[in-house]
């Protein structure tokens, strides 16, 4: 009996399932934008076309109208620190259909069959994002605040990390506070943060106030991390911080969705929310502690809106703060087409002045207000910030660097290439920190 027939079979066997099993691989239900990206790589098949149209459908099932292009694209993070955008949209067939972003970028979508469904996958590294909008056939459709998206990746510093042997501070949540004066008919949640060196009987502590608090209290790299080992260090005073949410106005009745008073409190630049943590919310607090009455020994911190709130608070209420940080701050132009002046005969009526006034215009008032007002600014904001109606935020926090250094402000501007997100402030909080209650650290 010869056995080489049968020796001869096994490879054969081994090689015809590997086949099957990379035919399967290959015509596999796409499970990732990953895989589609490899599906859309031309030329493509109408098998591909097929597939890649089940997997936008799937996922965009619960999308009532894909024509007119405000929905959100498809986000797929890698390891890297960057992702994967999928675009999906729906036109008429032999539509040309192109996606617009900032820095004249333009990807052309690919056409799905005859089915009408256009889609793109692109590939973007660490520190990217896209403001994008679609054009069908050289005509661009509106955008929303759907239309944007972008990666970025720190590492925490040492400070923002728990280390061994640092006491911790005690983070109290505080009973919800209903406004009656500034805000009536809001409520909001507060926490209280307490480091484990303060004493009663000793020196008056510090004050911190973070706007939208819920996002600097709880999580990875937290400022209650930071004060806990920045103060052990001995690199910041003993401080006490309060992280103070938004108010909402609560639901009316059943079916009835919350109101939000954030845009209210933080984009009105005026001296309204200053005066409601003055009047309403700190009281309290000047009671149970031993707190500073000096407002140079008094810091406000937010992001965005919250940022540019901070500015607000400080601005106009010097006797209150003088000392402010700013991430990805909102320096721009809230107001809507109706609300310019109007300029009947050439006149802006008074009524009309000031009221319309928002972030936007403060880097003109820093450079004609004399003198310069008693603040130290810490700013924070990345070049692949927003960039939409209201403005280019990193533009208009490059004109507020601008100006506080030509009206010879106290100030750090601290650039990178990140999005609009609190993810590259709260990474340089510790230096934040640190630089903005000594004068000869930057």
């Amino acid at each position: 009996m010869k056995y080489f027939p049968l020796r001869a079979a096994v490879p054969l066997t081994i090689v015809m399932l590997s086949l099957l099993t990379m035919n399967n691989s290959l015509t596999a239900a796409p499970q990732k934008l990953s895989d589609v990206s490899q599906l859309l790589k031309t030329p493509v098949s109408k098998e591909n076309q097929q597939q890649v149209l089940d997997y936008f459908k799937k996922r965009y099932q619960k999308e009532k109208d894909l024509t007119k292009g405000n929905h959100k694209a498809l986000i797929e993070k890698t390891d890297d620190g960057g992702g994967y955008a999928g675009w999906f949209l729906k036109a008429n067939p032999g539509d040309e259909v192109i996606i617009f972003a900032e820095k004249d970028r333009q990807w052309p979508m690919v056409e799905l069959g005859d089915s009408g469904y256009f889609a793109r996958i692109e590939k973007f590294p660490n520190f990217s994002s896209a403001h994008y909008q679609f054009g069908v056939n050289g005509k661009r459709l509106e955008t929303s605040r759907s239309n944007r998206f972008g990666f970025e990746s720190y590492e925490w510093a040492p400070e923002s990390l728990k280390q061994a042997g640092v006491p911790q501070g005690k983070l109290t949540q505080m009973p919800a506070f209903k406004s009656t004066k500034q805000y009536p008919g809001t409520v909001r949640d507060w926490w209280v943060y307490v480091p484990a060196q303060y004493s009663q009987t000793g020196p008056p502590a510090k004050l911190i106030v973070f706007t939208d608090g819920g996002g600097y209290c709880h999580g990875d790299g937290n400022a209650t991390i930071v004060l806990d080992n920045l103060i052990h260090a001995k690199k910041v005073p003993v401080s006490i911080a309060v992280f103070i949410n938004p108010g909402v106005i609560p639901a009316s009745g059943k079916g009835k969705s919350e109101i939000r008073n954030r845009s209210n409190e933080y984009d009105t630049c005026t001296a309204q929310y200053a005066t409601f943590l003055d009047q309403e919310m700190l009281p309290a607090l000047r009671q149970q502690y031993r707190i500073s009455e000096k407002p140079e020994d008094h810091l406000i911190c937010g992001a965005s809106s919250g940022g540019s709130c901070a500015f607000t608070a400080a601005w106009h209420r010097t006797d209150l703060f003088q000392k402010v940080i700013s991430f990805v701050g909102s320096f721009c132009d809230f107001r809507g087409i109706s609300d310019y002046p109007s300029r009947k005969n050439n006149t802006i009526p008074l009524d009309q002045f000031g009221p319309w006034k928002t972030a936007h215009d403060y880097p003109g008032l820093i450079r004609k207000t004399y003198p310069p007002k008693p603040l130290k600014v810490f700013l924070q904001d990345g070049d692949n910030d927003l960039d939409n109606k209201l403005g280019n935020w990193f533009l208009n926090n490059e004109r507020m660097a601008a100006a506080l250094a030509y009206s010879g402000y106290d100030y750090w501007f601290v650039t990178g290439h990140g999005i609009h997100s609190s993810r590259h402030g709260k990474a340089v909080l510790p230096d934040a920190l640190v630089w903005i209650w000594n004068s000869d650290q930057k």
